[in-house]
């Protein structure tokens, strides 16, 4: 395997060796302007949980995210499927651009910003979630109402996941049958308006706002591959774990990232800083 080819979704040239993924970042911080340092935060800056209350950022990741943040060529985005207010206070750390809801959320410039399309929804959101909360009553799996999205785990009880899928499907059939769509995770189905907006959107969003910068973007789920396909073949795409992806670099698990942020920081900024120099 090269990992030097973007690939498509489940390209056998994402390669599993992160010392492919430093030689590449190295190579193209020596020509970039700046860097748009992207990630997600449950299984990539956080571990995965049972609990969606457990997850929390590590002190060495709080760190080298700080560090990033002071450096003047580089800007720092946390994106996630948790709700907004919810990610700013788990991550903690000012100066920093947070995406809440996949996107449908933007903390950004001190200005706090949601989808139109998907605000207007909130009402048929919490009614299929009060229905699905009441075909899931008396079993281990429960809904996170997320305001504008909701997350419907399975984790504690995973034989139910059909029961699970139909109840959800017959909810949205009822209440708003085009109004939301229906996606899969980690033991989990996600519920998000149908609106053409997604993590792939609001870092392409965010590409634009800080052009000439090597963008990257760190994921783990199925949510994260349309980030990984809105970048260039000229920016760093990782997946964390073993699943099919769109991502041209993978990490084997949460620790791996901590290891890479800390590469980035410790050696990828003076690569950064010796092109800034050179001009």
């Amino acid at each position: 395997m090269t990992g030097e080819d973007s690939g498509g979704s489940g390209s056998d040239s994402t390669t599993g060796d992160d010392s492919d993924l430093r030689s590449a970042m190295a190579a193209r911080l020596r020509e970039a302007d700046g860097l748009l340092f992207c990630t997600d935060f449950d299984g990539t800056l956080a571990g995965i949980e049972t609990d969606p209350d457990a997850p929390a950022i590590g002190t060495a990741n709080r760190d080298a995210l700080e560090t990033l943040r002071d450096h003047p060529g580089v800007r720092v985005a946390v994106i996630s499927g948790r709700e907004l207010d919810d990610l700013r206070e788990r991550v903690g750390i000012a100066g920093v651009d947070y995406a809440g809801n996949h996107g449908l959320e933007l903390y950004q410039g001190e200005e706090t910003s949601v989808h139109p399309e998907a605000a207007e929804r909130e009402r048929d959101l919490e009614r299929i979630v009060e229905m699905v909360e009441d075909d899931l009553a008396g079993t281990d799996c429960f809904v996170e109402n997320k305001t504008v999205s909701a997350t419907i785990h399975y984790r504690n009880d995973p034989e139910r996941k059909e029961a699970v899928h139909d109840a959800v499907e017959t909810a949205v059939e009822r209440v708003a049958p085009d109004g939301f769509e229906i996606s899969t995770g980690k033991e989990i189905i996600e519920l998000t308006p149908a609106v053409a907006w997604d993590k792939g959107r609001v870092v392409s969003q965010l590409m634009e706002d800080y052009p000439d910068s090597l963008a990257v973007y760190i994921g783990d789920d199925t949510t994260d591959e349309a980030a990984f396909r809105a970048l260039s073949d000229e920016d760093i795409s990782v997946h964390v774990g073993d699943d099919e992806t769109a991502a041209t670099y993978r990490l084997a698990d949460p620790e791996g990232v901590t290891a890479f942020i800390e590469w980035v920081v410790e050696e990828g900024l003076d690569e950064l800083d010796g092109h800034a120099d050179a001009d």
